[in-house]
């Protein structure tokens, strides 16, 4: 700051120089301009002067002239002697002329004035002369030149004092001339040493200031050449940091505050984001943009507060959470510490592994429900194996009554056989399968479950549309076994839909971890607290069903690895998603 207040005074120091060396060599220009115009001015009066004598001489010279030719020819009657009386007539008369063209003031102008009549008397006289010279007397012409003498007498006396009158007049110019002629030289010698001298310091100066600014520009050089060693140092290390967190298996993300007026943070900014973190988020345009505008939900699940109390307490922040929205659906384990005045998140995907326990915590229950439901069938059969030897030997026994307790026979063989019926479906819907896996298509799948359905789609009147991605890999599954277990899924599907209005519609797809076969029905739908108990034994939803259908089909999905969920709104519809892991597909295909 203190550099730029010095340039800033010195510019100001030497604008101001400027304006003050340029003013003042205008003002000596300008006098130089004027002493220039008064010396010539001076000139040319003197000029006027001397022409005016001069005029004066040759009129007088004339005068002269004309008086000698006049002369001549009255003493010698020669005519030889009018002629330069006559051209000095002339002379005269142009001299006269001329000379009241030469700048007279009002005295000059009656001299002149005296001078022109005095000549005019002088040529009249010297005319009678001439005319009368051979005929008047000797004496008289004697008297007519005393006459004219007198008169030329005169003349010289005006002639002598407008000469002298001009005279004195020309030597005051003089006098002015030879002054202003010293004062123009020594007016331009001012001038031009002031404009040397404004010239070199204005020149010294801007030397100065070059140097300093050569000095400024090498020191900046300097600096720029060291601040790109740096940034290119830090632009290597940034780099590798990024690759090491390119290959780390977990998300790494950082944010800067957002503040509002008030200090309070009211958004973060993304600063960086790696590679795992990009493919986790499934986005990879979010550096330099704002968390809640891209990512809204982080408020209402509350890891934006979290994240809050991170930056402004400290506090690390170490969770996990399901994120719905923003085009994902994922479970997350994220740990966020405090990073300046901002944050830094650890993130790592634990969808599959969420998948993964609840898979477990099935085969689990299943593997408990099998253990309870063997326990149970068989403490059930030996009482229905008595209770059917017993009905066998009454039924010996009452042969003579047979045709009135045939009906309560019946009866009891119905339910006996229903009974068994049921623990055999127990048994199969919770026992351990032993799967016999084979390579199979997608499409495969759908035609074959379609091909199952169609009957009953045909006697309602329902439809069916199909849509398979290109490309799908081929899973490895129990043809069988996955055949029954998308088969139960699809007529619980039909079941759920109104005669003539049914739509059941299969969707297979691909997502970066797994193939996802969608199977959408537009039925009643499910409220939301009954959807946990679809998969439980016993519980059905229409009149009639055993509700073992939808247990075996998760029980047959779980044990190949396939997570099966479900989503429903009453009144529109439900869709079941079966997701197909990547660890069950054949490889290469």
């Amino acid at each position: 700051m203190i550099e730029l207040r010095k340039d800033r005074e010195e510019r100001r120091l030497t604008t101001m120089l400027y304006i003050c060396m340029v003013v003042v060599m205008l003002v000596l220009l300008y006098a130089t301009y004027q002493n220039f115009r008064r010396y010539a001015r001076t000139v040319q009066e003197v000029a006027v002067h001397n022409m005016a004598l001069l005029e004066l001489e040759g009129m007088l010279s004339s005068l002269r002239d004309a008086e000698t030719g006049v002369r001549g020819y009255l003493l010698t009657n020669d005519t030889a002697f009018l002629a330069p009386y006559r051209l000095a007539n002339r002379r005269m008369y142009d001299h006269t002329a001329r000379l009241g063209l030469h700048g007279l003031n009002a005295a000059d102008s009656l001299r002149l004035e005296e001078l022109r009549q005095l000549s005019a008397t002088l040529e009249r006289m010297w005319r009678s002369m001439v005319f009368n010279s051979g005929r008047v007397e000797a004496a008289v012409l004697a008297h007519d030149l005393g006459g004219s003498r007198a008169v030329m007498d005169e003349i010289r006396v005006v002639h002598d004092r407008l000469g002298m009158d001009r005279t004195r007049r020309r030597d005051v110019l003089l006098t002015q001339q030879r002054t202003e002629g010293v004062d123009a030289p020594f007016m331009l010698v001012i001038y031009s040493l002031l404009a040397i001298l404004a010239t070199a310091i204005l020149f010294w100066r801007l030397t100065r200031t070059l140097r300093r600014n050569e000095a400024v520009r090498l020191a900046l050089r300097s600096k720029v050449r060291d601040l790109d060693v740096e940034v290119s140092q830090r632009a290597s290390l940034q780099a590798q940091l990024q690759q090491v967190l390119d290959v780390s298996p977990s998300g790494i993300m950082s944010f800067r505050s957002i503040r509002d007026a008030g200090g309070h943070i009211v958004d973060f900014e993304w600063l960086s984001s790696n590679r795992m973190a990009n493919a986790s988020i499934g986005r990879d345009d979010l550096v330099g943009k704002r968390l809640l505008e891209e990512m809204p939900e982080n408020r209402t699940i509350g890891l934006f507060d979290d994240y809050v109390r991170t930056v402004e307490e400290d506090i690390h922040s170490v969770k996990e959470f399901h994120y719905s929205g923003s085009g994902l659906d994922s479970w997350f384990r994220h740990h966020a510490v405090k990073l300046e005045d901002g944050f830094m998140v650890t993130l790592s995907d634990i969808t599959e592994q969420k998948r993964a326990e609840q898979i477990n915590q099935e085969s689990d229950r299943l593997e408990l429900t099998a253990q309870i439901t063997r326990t149970v069938a068989h403490e059930v059969r030996n009482p229905l194996t008595n209770i059917h030897l017993a009905l066998e030997q009454i039924q010996d026994e009452t042969l003579d009554r047979q045709d009135a307790v045939q009906p309560y026979f019946a009866i009891i063989d119905r339910n006996l056989k229903r009974i068994g019926t049921l623990i055999k479906e127990m048994l199969e819907s919770s026992r351990k399968r032993e799967l016999d896996t084979a390579p199979c298509r997608m499409d495969d799948l759908v035609s074959k479950t379609l091909r199952s359905v169609n009957d009953r789609l045909s006697l309602k009147g329902m439809i069916s549309a199909v849509s398979i991605s290109p490309g799908l890999p081929e899973v490895m599954v129990d043809p069988e076994l996955m055949d029954l277990a998308i088969t139960n899924i699809a007529v619980n599907a039909v079941e759920a839909m109104e005669p003539e209005k049914g739509h059941l519609a299969f969707t297979v797809s691909r997502d970066p971890s797994a193939v996802v076969m969608e199977i959408t029905d537009n039925g009643r739908g499910i409220p939301p607290e009954n959807i946990p108990r679809l998969f439980e034994p016993f519980y059905s939803g229409r009149p009639g069903g055993l509700g073992l259908g939808l247990t075996a089909a998760r029980s047959i999905l779980y044990s190949h690895g396939v997570q099966l969920d479900v989503r429903s709104t009453v009144g529109e519809g439900t869709t079941f998603t079966l997701r197909f892991p990547e660890r069950i597909f054949v490889p290469g295909t």
